[in-house]
Parts: C-alpha cells; structure tokens; sequence
C-alpha cells in the first residue's frame, strides 16, 4: 500500500510554565486540559517513559500537545536536544500515517531525512519505533530538510478507544466533524488553517503536494500586509503558507531557511462573542483590519490564535472532511 496520511495528528506548542498554560488554556478555550494517564493507560507505557513534560487538549476538530522542553529530556528520552533551548511557540506539526514505515521510505527516497524519538535516524534498519509503546510507530522529519520538524505517527488500534475518549474525539466511529458546543465562549465551528511562514514555497509544495499528494486550493497576494499565501488542503487540515515580502520583520525570520510555524486560525459564530469572552478572562487582543480577532504572540505562548468570520479561501464555510 502507498503511504498516506488520513487526517492531522497533533500540534505541538512549546510552553515554559505547564502549569501557567494550564491555567491560560483553561480560561480561553474553557476545556480542562488533559493528564497523560486520560489519554493513554500507563500500565502499557515503558517504565522509563516521561510523562510529566506535556499536557494534551482536543479543540473543535484538533488534538492538541503543550509540551515543557525542560522536562522533556527525562527517563527513556534522556540526552535529547530536539527541543532544548527552545523559545515558546508552535515547535512541530504531527500526521497520523496508514504505515508509518512507508511513510519514513518514502521521505527518504525524496532525500528527506528523519529521526525517532531518541534522535536516531531511522532507516530500512532503524524503523520508526516509539519509546513509549511497541505498536507505536513515531518519527520526526529533520528542519532542514522540511522547513519546521513534522511528525508522522501510525497508533496501534488497541489504543484508539481510549485515546478517543477524551485526546482526540476524531478516532471514535461515529465522528462526522465539529459541532457548536452551546458551552463554548468562543463559539467554534471549525478549525480554519495553521499558517506557516516560508522563504522557500518550493521546498513546502514538493512535501506537500508531490510526497504527501495534498491539493493546492488558491494564492492570495495581500501586497498592502507585505506577503502572499498558498493555501493546500491535506487530508482534513489547510495550511497556510506565507510567504512575506523582503525587506520585512517575517522575512528577515525566515530568510535564512527555518520555516515559522505562526498560528491557527478558527472559525467562529461571532467574532464580537469572542472579544467578550477573552475580555471577561483577562486575555489582551487585537482587532484586525477585517474584523478578526487576534490574540497575538506575545499574549498567547508564542503563537498566533485567529478568530475569524468566514474562512479567507472560500465563500462559505466549509466542513473538512471526516475520516
């Protein structure tokens, strides 16, 4: 079977404080977050495995990972540099894989190299094999190779009960798409796209849309904000990818060839509802020249979160499709 990838994994956020995000998670999106042992059942997990360096969180339609890059480097993971020294903000962008070894042989057929989670590079000998289960298959593209580091994971089915109770809603049978929760202060419908900042749109569209076939759907040149976007649909996701004008504060980012994974933009019933919400928490904001509301960087971890009333690649908000 070719290798393919049926829907987005996770996001990872880098945060300094888990305990201060936990509370920041808890006002804006107001879900709990979640403990490794409602998500996974440690009496399968290695021993040695670390589980205190990250919390997960399901939002709308997207399972989320804040991981702490001072405590990742613990037990099984010991000697680890992947993530040291890190600045807070979005460090990695995870896939699910149908097979992850055909996943990792393809990548590496185009000259893409990558690593398992102790950092050894995997090949037609070292598979992608996990530190925390043995029928967990895990591994990681290099930065620069890939622009920022993507995660490809292909999860035993043994684990998909319970990791769809709470982690990641879209594992259950009966999952159709996100649905307005009448308790959500932000009102979600869906997630809009992730936006990724890019020198090099030619390295992205030979990953994304000639090794994992996702589909371009439109650019859109925005010259008076000083960049251009090509948005591609992969499986159930969109990724924005920006690519900023030269001369710019963005481009100067990125103009030496590491990707800037921005932020996530959601769709929402009303932006207005959102402006309230995030007053009422103590949330500082931004209100952008097309009525969207940004929680900017500085206020969000790192990342970019966008509230917008209608998605900026189509007409009409459209579902992504289940899987």
């Amino acid at each position: 079977m070719p290798a393919s990838v049926p829907a987005l994994y996770h996001p990872t956020l880098a945060v300094h404080d888990l305990e201060a995000a936990r509370d920041w998670f808890r006002r804006v999106f107001n879900r709990p977050p979640l403990r490794w042992e409602e998500t996974l059942d440690l009496n399968t997990l290695n021993p040695e495995y670390p589980v205190n360096y990250s919390f997960f969180a399901f939002i709308c339609d997207i399972h989320w990972v804040f991981l702490c890059p001072a405590l990742h480097a613990q037990g099984a993971l010991k000697g680890q540099a992947r993530y040291q020294h890190k600045p807070e903000g979005m460090i990695g962008l995870g896939w699910y894989a149908n097979d992850a070894v055909a996943m990792f042989a393809k990548l590496g057929a185009h000259g893409i190299r990558s690593h398992n989670q102790r950092g050894e590079r995997i090949t037609a000998q070292q598979p992608p094999t996990s530190s925390f289960l043995p029928d967990v298959f895990t591994g990681f593209t290099e930065p620069e190779d890939t622009g920022i580091r993507y995660e490809f994971q292909e999860t035993g089915r043994r684990h998909w009960a319970k990791y769809s109770e709470k982690a990641d809603l879209r594992l259950r049978p009966d999952w159709r798409g996100p649905e307005l929760d009448p308790e959500d202060p932000l009102g979600l419908l869906l997630t809009s796209h992730h936006t990724i900042v890019t020198a090099d749109l030619g390295r992205a569209f030979k990953l994304y849309t000639q090794i994992l076939e996702g589909e371009e759907i439109q650019p859109i040149a925005d010259v008076e904000a000083g960049r251009r976007s090509t948005f591609v649909r992969l499986a159930d996701t969109i990724l924005e990818f920006q690519v900023p004008l030269p001369g710019t504060e963005l481009w100067t980012r990125v103009s030496e060839g590491e990707d800037y994974y921005q932020g996530v933009t959601y769709l929402v019933v009303n932006t207005d509802n959102v402006n309230a919400h995030l007053d009422d928490a103590g949330i500082p904001y931004i209100v952008g020249a097309d009525g969207e509301t940004i929680i900017p960087s500085a206020s969000g971890f790192g990342v970019q979160w966008r509230f917008v009333w209608s998605l900026p690649y189509c007409k009409e908000a459209r579902r992504p499709p289940a899987f």
